[in-house]
């Protein structure tokens, strides 16, 4: 019996495409990442029917690509190796909201826009990340580590996944937390947290396939403001951003440069559904870009379940104060921008406007990493000095940062752009870009989540910690079968 007859019996023939055009299309996304299309695309409804084909990949051999939404835009959901493509998409049963103990169940294809907006309904809110693709799987997007736009009030590293399944690479299911004492997640006890989760964080699909996980969520107050520091340099920016957190004001924290902030008010351009995209100039946009500072520090006020209002009150009276003692300012309008506080409270819950910069050029590849607060500036001027010596433009630079752990540490992402039917330009970014990623990481730099030829740079600075990457997977993945070629593997 042949391969695709196998793969039938399992979920259906209906179930089984190899169409050779569709193929390409899951074999390349915007990044740089180069791919071999899949023998077969294989769209399961249940986690046996994901056992099945594990258990059948390991008899045959072929490698199994776990693709939950196609939106991670950095290869990490290319097959390097063909075979099977596992497309989860077809998951996506939101399976529990618990309003009670403020937390939801969920399967890998159910989109943030889908999970955000059953959550709205119910008084509570999702954690997001800023920028990220309102069809992106929110299961993915946790294990990946995407930062969220929340992260300084969500401390110590964003800790939101609760318990989970998963199937391990030769067909067994694990659950893991109090998921793995009773029926059904929260076990006996309720939700809580748990740290076995983590081994599997960042992984992109090379330990375990997930196919169900329990999140964190949060109340959405209805009292809900927000404030816009403007910077003419990022050399202030520490000193603010310190001193706010030292108070623990608000939710959200973040700084956006010129480009992005221009680009996110520009309402010349849509917000893409897929990438990369066909580039649209826009006189709008550069005249924005003009009258903005060099960076605009955003604040986010929320309230409470109770007394929202008195939250707010002394949030606000402790924010103007402290930006009076640093001679800035913080208002809760943006100059010439009457509707920024509207777009920043629809921003924060469903922060993918910004991704309209992708019409800038067509496609956006961004240096993202973690470092120390004090370093933003040192860092900042590298990149800068890194595209003039590569004969790019630093005002096409794109640049984000958010506040982590209440100031101990910030995650950072500056983009660059490219034209994707342009072969020369692409080649020309791809230098730039891996360029400045050597510079940045010798710069002490983080890059934590190392996809593409950051794996290759990374994993080179730590071989002892590759080494032991390389036993795990050996130990849980001894014929290599899931996601092979990722990370250092």
């Amino acid at each position: 019996m042949s391969l695709k007859k196998h793969i039938e019996q399992i979920v259906g023939a209906g179930n089984v495409l190899d169409d050779p055009a569709l193929k390409e299309r899951y074999a390349a996304d915007q990044s740089f990442v180069s791919a071999i299309p899949p023998a077969y695309i294989v769209r399961p409804h249940r986690v046996e029917e994901i056992q099945e084909m594990v258990r059948l990949a390991n008899r045959t051999k072929n490698p199994v690509t776990p693709f939950s939404s196609g939106l991670n835009l950095h290869g990490a959901a290319l097959p390097s190796r063909g075979g099977i493509m596992l497309d989860l998409t077809g998951m996506d049963t939101i399976i529990e909201v618990n309003e009670k103990d403020w937390c939801a169940v969920i399967e890998p294809g159910v989109t943030y826009e889908a999970l955000q907006d059953a959550l709205t309904e119910k008084g509570l809110r999702l954690m997001v990340p800023f920028g990220v693709p309102a069809k992106r799987s929110v299961l993915t997007s946790y294990l990946e580590r995407d930062v969220m736009l929340a992260a300084a009030q969500s401390e110590y590293g964003n800790y939101l996944i609760l318990d989970t399944e998963l199937v391990l690479p030769e067909g067994d299911l694990l659950r893991t937390g109090c998921w793995n004492l009773g029926g059904n997640p929260g076990g006996f006890y309720g939700p809580g947290l748990n740290m076995l989760y983590k081994l599997w964080t960042g992984a992109q699909g090379t330990l375990g396939i997930f196919t169900k996980m329990m999140i964190s969520v949060q109340h959405l107050s209805p009292q809900r403001k927000f404030f816009f520091i403007p910077l003419d340099t990022d050399e202030k920016i520490p000193a603010v951003i310190k001193r706010i957190q030292q108070k623990e004001i608000g939710w959200e924290c973040f700084g956006l440069n010129r480009f992005n902030l221009a680009a996110l008010l520009n309402d010349e351009w849509e917000v893409p559904g897929r990438f990369p995209v066909s580039p649209k100039p826009s006189v709008r946009f550069a005249q924005i870009q003009k009258s903005l500072p060099a960076w605009t520090l955003i604040i986010g006020l929320s309230g409470l379940p109770y007394f929202p209002e008195e939250r707010i009150a002394y949030e606000e009276e402790e924010l103007r104060k402290l930006c009076s003692e640093l001679n800035v300012k913080a208002a809760a309008a943006l100059p010439g921008f009457s509707a920024a506080q509207d777009i920043f409270l629809r921003e924060s819950l469903r922060p993918w406007g910004i991704l309209r910069k992708f019409n800038f050029k067509g496609s956006v590849h961004d240096l993202s990493f973690k470092i120390p607060l004090h370093r933003l500036s040192a860092l900042e001027a590298l990149v800068s000095k890194v595209a003039q010596d590569n004969n790019y433009q630093p005002q096409e630079i794109g640049g984000y940062f958010v506040v982590m752990e209440r100031g101990r540490v910030i995650h950072c992402e500056f983009d660059l752009h490219a034209d994707p039917h342009s072969e020369a330009e692409k080649k020309k970014i791809r230098k730039l870009w891996l360029a400045a990623s050597a510079s940045l990481l010798d710069s002490g730099a983080l890059f934590d989540r190392p996809y593409g030829d950051w794996a290759a740079m990374v994993y080179a600075r730590a071989p002892e910690y590759a080494l032991k990457l390389k036993q795990i997977k050996q130990e849980m993945d001894p014929l290599g079968i899931l996601n092979p070629g990722k990370l250092c593997f």
